[in-house]
Parts: C-alpha cells; sequence; structure tokens
C-alpha cells in the first residue's frame, strides 16, 4: 500500500472508515483524556514524579482529543496518521482548530516536549477539543 498523505487518500484506504457509531463513544475518549491530564498535573505536582511518565500522560490525553474530534464527525481510524490527517481535513482546514495542536501532538509523541510543555499542550488541547465538540453538538451527547 502507498504513503497515505491526505484526508482523501485515508478515506480510500483501510485506515479510515465512515462510522455512524463512532461518536457513540467521544465521552469515553473525553473522560479518559480528563483522567490522563488529571495523572500528569498529580507527576508534575509529586516532586519524585517521573518527567516521563508526565510526557507519556500528556500524549495520551491528546491522542484521546484527536480521536474524540475525529469521532465525534463519524469516522473510526485503524492508523493513527489518517487520525492526524483526519483532523486536519476536518477540523484545521476549515479553521476550526489551530494547527499548532497537531504539531505539538506529533512531538509529544516523539517525546519531544518538557514536561510542564507537554502538560501545558494537554491542558490547551484538552480545552480546545471541550470547546469545539460543544459547538458542534448541541444536545447533552458531550459532557467533560
Amino acid at each position: 500500500m502507498a504513503i497515505v498523505q491526505t484526508f482523501e487518500a485515508c478515506l480510500q484506504s483501510p485506515y479510515l472508515r465512515r462510522d455512524d457509531s463512532a461518536a457513540d463513544r467521544v465521552g469515553e475518549l473525553l473522560n479518559r483524556a480528563a483522567d490522563r491530564l488529571d495523572a500528569a498535573a498529580n507527576i508534575q505536582a509529586n516532586p519524585k514524579g517521573d518527567p516521563t511518565d508526565l510526557c507519556l500522560m500528556s500524549y495520551e490525553a491528546m491522542f484521546c482529543c484527536l480521536r474524540a474530534l475525529v469521532y465525534q464527525k463519524g469516522y473510526r481510524e485503524a492508523g493513527l496518521r489518517c487520525l492526524i490527517l483526519a483532523c486536519e481535513g476536518l477540523y484545521v482546514r476549515p479553521g476550526l482548530l489551530d494547527a499548532q495542536h497537531l504539531r505539538t501532538f506529533e512531538r509529544a509523541q516523539a517525546l519531544r516536549l518538557a514536561p510542564d510543555e507537554a502538560l501545558d499542550a494537554a491542558s490547551a488541547f484538552v480545552k480546545q477539543t471541550l470547546e469545539l465538540l460543544r459547538s458542534d453538538e448541541p444536545s447533552d451527547a458531550v459532557r467533560p
């Protein structure tokens, strides 16, 4: 299979597909993001906390947000690259999400963020995700 480099190519690949039930998992993903963000903050507050664990928890919070955004639009992924490209196509290109969140997510995945920077980035991404999902979903289905 060729390297997938666009949202449209992802839709033609086995790595991204429409799933009408995907939005049903958004609440669970947001809860997991909040849990990971809390864990990262607790690690930061602990003088003996491991900075790598803080970075990993921050990354996981961002990953949950990324999935929640894409799932809210009715897509499920089977590959990280298509997940990023889907978020870019669905949110960044239309001007709904700052591309910096995706760049920071990729840096976090590679453990290229300082612990404080990772936690700040995860906090900002969680906040932006909640704002987007609240504006995207008028029902009571989306709650932090």
